[in-house]
């Protein structure tokens, strides 16, 4: 894990929060989806596709990138969810793509510069996918927001082997709910996989995967 000279941590920091506000300006508007699903299946941009095991699924019209959400009411409290999703590693338990994933930098207590590989599936077309991203987190009133775009790093450069995906802004907002230890979380996905020549067919199955992860952090903390 390295350190950062002062120009390039306010860099990251700048991205940082720029990335948070982003992610929290989507986390409204899918709130609002979900809420006027049942007389407009789409508003602001989103569109509801399903509801699956108290877990909504949505997608983001007319975006060039695989850009999806998913809802959920998860029994563990803010902190337990936050620190869960803090580290990196347990994203081996709910995403069974990832084949590797280190902390590349520390740039303050809140924000970290984070490596992962993930495996070559069927669903990739023989290719692995890696990125590289910063994981913010941040407190909005009683919400916490753990934020994640793509960015760059000298000890971390493109493997020509491996293609590179790019992470806008993406990640969780969780909001402690009336009922104890009971928290809504939304998880918004945007990210280009580097497609380019896959059937569309197969690129719906992909994108519609990526907020199934809520399902595996539901299942975890309920099991």
């Amino acid at each position: 894990v390295s350190t950062q000279s002062t120009g390039a941590t306010n860099d990251y920091v700048t991205m940082a929060n720029s990335a948070a506000a982003s992610l929290y300006r989507e986390y409204i508007n899918v709130l609002e989806a979900v809420r006027f699903a049942a007389v407009c299946p789409e508003k602001l941009g989103w569109k509801v596709l399903e509801r699956n095991d108290e877990v909504w699924t949505l997608e983001k019209k007319g975006s060039t990138i695989q850009c999806m959400a998913g809802v959920a009411n998860i029994r563990a409290s803010e902190r337990e969810i936050m620190d869960f999703l803090r580290d990196p590693r347990t994203r081996f338990t709910y995403d069974a793509t990832l084949y590797k994933t280190n902390i590349v930098a520390e740039i303050n207590e809140d924000l970290r510069l984070v490596y992962a590989h993930h495996k070559a599936r069927s669903c990739f077309i023989g290719h692995g996918r890696d990125m590289l991203y910063f994981q913010y987190d941040r407190k909005e009133g009683e919400k916490r927001i753990l934020a994640h775009a793509s960015c760059e790093h000298p000890k971390c450069p493109v493997n020509p082997d491996i293609i590179r995906s790019t992470m806008y802004e993406t990640g969780f907002i969780i909001e402690p709910l009336p009922e104890v230890d009971v928290s809504s979380v939304v998880y918004v996905v945007k990210v280009d996989l580097n497609l380019e020549g896959v059937p569309d067919s197969l690129v719906r199955f992909i994108k519609r995967k990526q907020p199934k992860i809520l399902m595996k952090i539901k299942e975890y903390f309920e099991k």
